[in-house]
């Protein structure tokens, strides 16, 4: 497990992991034991359980307490030798791409976190994630790609909590409509709150193995996305 540890920081292969460092072991063993680990969800499990043990711990579960804070955005990654979930992103048109998708919650720690299309809209990863993500009381916010009534309705249909948003203009000119899309002091102050899930999409882009996606199949990246996960969340945490 060291030896992938040290892959996922530094971006290497596993043949040129072999190469650079000391390692003593082979590097097709190396990969075989992360296909297993792959294969039985060892690493899938063990994020969730990780997860369900913080919530438990630190997030609060009655409705008569003061709402939860949940962040949620995306990252593009650039894809280099992946063949799927990617797309062509505009931000990115020279470059095929995939999409990191997380839940955060006011503290930074990833909640939900998973792999999508690149040039999927932001709102419809959410929509597919909020149907695992089974948590009450909470104030979910996000940027103007998520300004979607229908995320709202689900939201609150869900019993997950309330949805806000900075509006999308939709490149309007009418000052009516430009007058009722502004926020309150209150709701800015608030969405200020987002630069958290800012913050923890730089942390996993400092691991070289997630900043540019080389894994072929978006399951085996996906690991490493979730063993990142784990190390942020006991490195800010006191779970054992």
């Amino acid at each position: 497990m060291k030896y992938i540890i040290d892959i996922l920081r530094s971006g290497l292969s596993f043949r040129q992991y072999k190469e650079i460092s000391n390692c003593k072991c082979h590097w097709n063993t190396i990969y075989n034991f992360f296909i297993k680990l792959r294969k039985t969800n060892i690493i899938s499990l063990t994020y969730h359980d990780t997860v369900n043990r913080y919530t438990n711990k630190y997030l609060n579960k009655s409705s008569n307490k003061s709402p939860n804070i949940i962040i949620t955005d995306t990252s593009l990654i650039i894809n280099k030798l992946g063949i799927d979930n990617i797309g062509y992103n505009p931000q990115l048109l020279k470059h095929k791409t995939s999409k990191i998708s997380l839940i955060c919650d006011i503290k930074g720690i990833p909640l939900e976190a998973n792999i999508y299309n690149g040039s999927v809209y932001d709102s419809k990863i959410l929509n597919i994630q909020l149907d695992e993500f089974i948590k009450n009381n909470n104030i979910l916010l996000g940027d103007a790609g998520y300004d979607s009534n229908q995320l709202r309705n689900k939201v609150i249909i869900g019993n997950i909590g309330k949805l806000l948003t900075a509006k999308n203009k939709r490149n309007t000119k009418n000052k009516d409509k430009l007058n009722a899309l502004k926020l309150s002091p209150e709701i800015k102050l608030l969405l200020k709150e987002r630069i958290k899930i800012e913050h923890t999409n730089a942390h996993l882009k400092q691991y070289k193995r997630l900043s540019i996606r080389y894994d072929k199949y978006s399951y085996n990246y996906q690991v490493f996305l979730y063993l990142a996960c784990i190390n942020l969340i006991l490195n800010r945490t006191n779970l054992k």
